[in-house]
């Protein structure tokens, strides 16, 4: 019951944009040609509005989606083509929009209909008559609605369980999202490559005993009852790999340094395990702030410690997931295996600058990405802790294992083109990490301190410029963001959905 409510709350929480709209189903023939893998640039992401509801906290695993993207016309077209995998039960509405007024509704475009490209993943939003419906410089709103399922696997939004200890021994679920490299797509439709940067403005319904987190600090809380619904200030332009939030139970330690909140986020049984972490990544944020010269872009970032996840941790950008124990501090942890955990914190962070505020055009670059944040992670933690004589470990950990890469693998260059899902996962190997950190560390070495760093400095901040306008207000309150911070966009402010009315809680409460 409560999922059919969260699925009418959703539609209605867009009803301004729906009404009058006929719900087209998709062509259940439509041959599709031969097509690239790669979105076509005919059409560009201006803003997402993103409005997510689960009932987790049941035990159930479907959620249910509404993502309204507004878009501009590149290149006239005859399709708007987005990324989608595993979601279900699609509604599609598109209007177009008055550039002279991008605020109001816009009119309805009720000749349009879909197809779905199963190989390339693609949602396919045509006329139903082929001709060019979409010219260029004009705008439209597309929204979609739609059901997904949350995975057991971290990839896209995915759960987990924890007990919780005596007397209660209650199972609780928490929900989490991977979206990278390209499981946002699992998440809701999107330009699910990272050079399609754009704002995103999050809204969550989630049960009321769970608190959620994204990539930008809560904006407000409505409470429904049994059900609340989390919304959350605008983020800057980022890809859509970045995208992540957590529904959880967890507790937190925080401490604001610079005006940067940082947070520790676990398990409440593990909540003190967090505070070795939370002094490391305080002092991590504020030297590598002195060391590029760039300021870290955002009012907040949380740390949070997960029983699953990708690999050791994820970057997102604000909202860094890890693995539990290389978050958390081990009774039985020796000195080393510290000290490893710490770079590993240290390079997720380094991430915020390489990769989330200067990010890739395509994944034949994930070595840019990797083996910055891989080299800098050594930096910076040497200068924090030269007693510890990190980068002798850089040299055993990292330089040993990618030179002898080669005696065992087939050897590839470090910008090396990809495709497919299966391709770009293949990419984040040794070569993007380990052997691109050494290739750096040689720059650094021929180029000497002075100028290397002279060098990364103008290479931040030539991306950087683009988000002054919001740097120093970012920090003190709800900023709408520009999406030019992606080189040569055109852009409009992000519009804002209408907020739901009380009779909309009333459905929830029954």
């Amino acid at each position: 019951m409560l999922t059919t409510c969260l699925v009418v709350l959703l539609l209605a929480s867009a009803s301004c944009l729906s009404q009058g709209a006929e719900v087209v189903a998709p062509e259940e023939r439509h041959l599709l040609p031969a097509r690239s893998l790669r979105l076509p640039n005919d059409t560009y992401p201006l803003s997402y509005q993103l409005h997510i509801g689960t009932n987790i906290h049941l035990g159930e695993w479907r959620f249910a989606g509404n993502a309204t993207i507004d878009i501009e016309i590149r290149r006239s077209t005859n399709e708007i083509v987005v990324h989608a995998k595993n979601l279900s039960d699609i509604q599609i509405t598109l209007r177009l929009l008055d550039n002279a007024r991008p605020e109001e509704l816009g009119e309805l475009v009720d000749d349009i209909t879909y197809t779905y490209d199963p190989y390339a993943t693609f949602l396919i939003v045509h006329p139903r008559v082929d001709y060019q419906a979409f010219e260029a410089g004009q705008r439209y709103r597309l929204q979609i609605t739609y059901t997904g399922l949350m995975s057991t696997r971290p990839k896209g939004l995915y759960w987990m369980a924890y007990e919780e200890e005596p007397p209660s021994n209650r199972t609780v679920y928490v929900a989490a999202t991977q979206s990278e490299p390209t499981f946002a797509r699992l998440i809701m439709p999107c330009y699910d490559e990272p050079a399609f940067k754009s704002n995103y403005s999050i809204r969550l319904t989630h049960s009321s005993s769970l608190t959620a987190i994204s990539n930008m600090p809560v904006k407000e809380l409505v409470n429904h009852g049994e059900l609340t619904t989390t919304t959350f200030q605008t983020t800057p332009p980022m890809s859509t790999y970045l995208v992540a939030f957590v529904i959880s139970n967890f507790d937190h330690i925080s401490e604001t340094y610079r005006g940067v909140t940082q947070s520790i986020y676990s398990s409440p049984t593990s909540k003190d395990k967090g505070r070795s972490a939370l002094k490391n990544v305080v002092l991590t944020v504020a030297a590598l702030e002195d060391y590029f010269g760039v300021s870290y872009m955002l009012p907040k970032l949380d740390h949070v410690a997960l029983k699953k996840n990708q690999g050791a941790a994820m970057e997102n950008w604000g909202l860094i997931t890890f693995r539990d124990d290389s978050l958390l501090s081990q009774d039985d942890e020796d000195r080393h295996k510290a000290l490893k955990h710490k770079v590993m914190q240290n390079h997720e962070i380094s991430h915020q600058w390489f990769g989330n505020l200067v990010s890739p055009k395509w994944w034949s670059y994930v070595w840019m990405n990797e083996g910055l944040a891989t080299y800098f992670s050594y930096v910076i933690t040497d200068l924090l802790h030269p007693e510890d004589s990190v980068m002798e470990i850089f040299n055993s950990d990292e330089a040993v294992h990618a030179y002898s890469y080669s005696s065992f693998f087939d050897v590839r260059p470090m910008t090396y083109y990809v495709e497919t899902e299966s391709e770009i996962m293949k990419v984040f190997d040794i070569i993007s990490y380990k052997r691109a950190a050494c290739v750096i560390k040689m720059f650094h070495h021929a180029f000497h301190q002075k100028t290397f760093v002279q060098g990364i400095n103008r290479y931040l901040k030539t991306f950087l410029t683009l988000f002054q306008p919001i740097q120093r207000r970012q920090r003190v309150g709800s900023v709408r963001f520009n999406p030019s911070g992606c080189l040569g966009e055109s852009t409009i402010p992000a519009p804002a959905l209408e907020a739901s009315s009380p009779s909309h809680y009333a459905i929830l409460d029954a």
